[in-house]
């Protein structure tokens, strides 16, 4: 367990929410594989990477994910994250996170066990470093993994980068979108950034119920607001069972 504890490595340091444990990796070289809690070891239903990325490789890692809109890249890219079948591409986006320009690509793929996962690759870069992040969720589970997953994304501090508070993460509740519920970080001094959008429905499962969660107000701690969505849905091939 991490508890409290910062990890840490080239151009970056992270405060880890509580909770994650560690899941391999190589730390020496500031490269973490960890899971968030809820998480079965024997499943993994939600695994996180962060590893630095070094000035020379940037571009090439930028220029790979904008090709993922060909289905044979993305299915390349998935293979090398030991998934088999991508179910469905969401358009690449850039946002200005407070940590620096953040490139983020989403897809939906099916790992060898059948789970039906969503898969978030964000690369931040700062004036003086870059991180990539990978976030893969069981899509049937994330309303568990969504908010410790983006927390963590949150709460890293890129070299260089002038000490911010931490951002706060909001689930948004569009009501002409019913469909999903769109993650946002907020923090003080910068316009929300929009960093995902989740469906309330998988496979003709519900998910989540979009009425009763505008009455409660939360979903497992995420306060939720009521507002338009900004980020698209993944259109996808296929809806397998779980």
């Amino acid at each position: 367990m991490f508890g409290e504890n910062t990890i840490a490595g080239p151009g970056y340091s992270v405060q880890v929410p509580p909770g994650f444990t560690f899941a391999g990796g190589m730390p020496a070289m500031g490269v973490y594989r960890l899971m968030p809690p809820g998480v079965s070891q024997f499943d993994v239903e939600a695994l996180l990477q962060i590893r630095p990325v070094q000035a020379f490789d940037l571009q090439a890692l930028l220029q790979h994910l904008y090709t993922f809109d060909n289905p044979i890249v993305a299915q390349m890219n998935a293979a090398n994250l030991g998934l088999c079948q991508v179910l469905g591409v969401l358009p690449i986006r850039q946002m200005p996170m407070p940590q620096g320009q953040t490139t983020i690509r989403e897809f939906d793929a099916m790992n060898p066990l059948g789970m039906q996962l969503r898969v978030m690759v964000l690369v931040m870069v700062g004036p003086q470093s870059a991180v990539e992040i990978v976030v893969m969720m069981n899509l049937y589970r994330w309303t568990e993994f969504v908010g410790p997953c983006l927390q963590f994304v949150g709460q890293i501090d890129l070299q260089g980068v002038s000490p911010q508070q931490p951002a706060q993460l909001q689930a948004v509740v569009d009501q002409n979108q019913k469909n999903q519920i769109e993650y946002q970080l907020v923090s003080p001094d910068h316009a929300p950034v929009p960093l995902t959008a989740l469906p309330t429905c998988v496979g003709g499962t519900v998910i989540i119920h979009v009425d009763t969660l505008i009455q409660t107000g939360n979903i497992n701690g995420t306060g939720i607001a009521v507002g338009t969505h900004s980020t698209a849905t993944v259109k996808q091939d296929a809806a397998p069972a779980q």
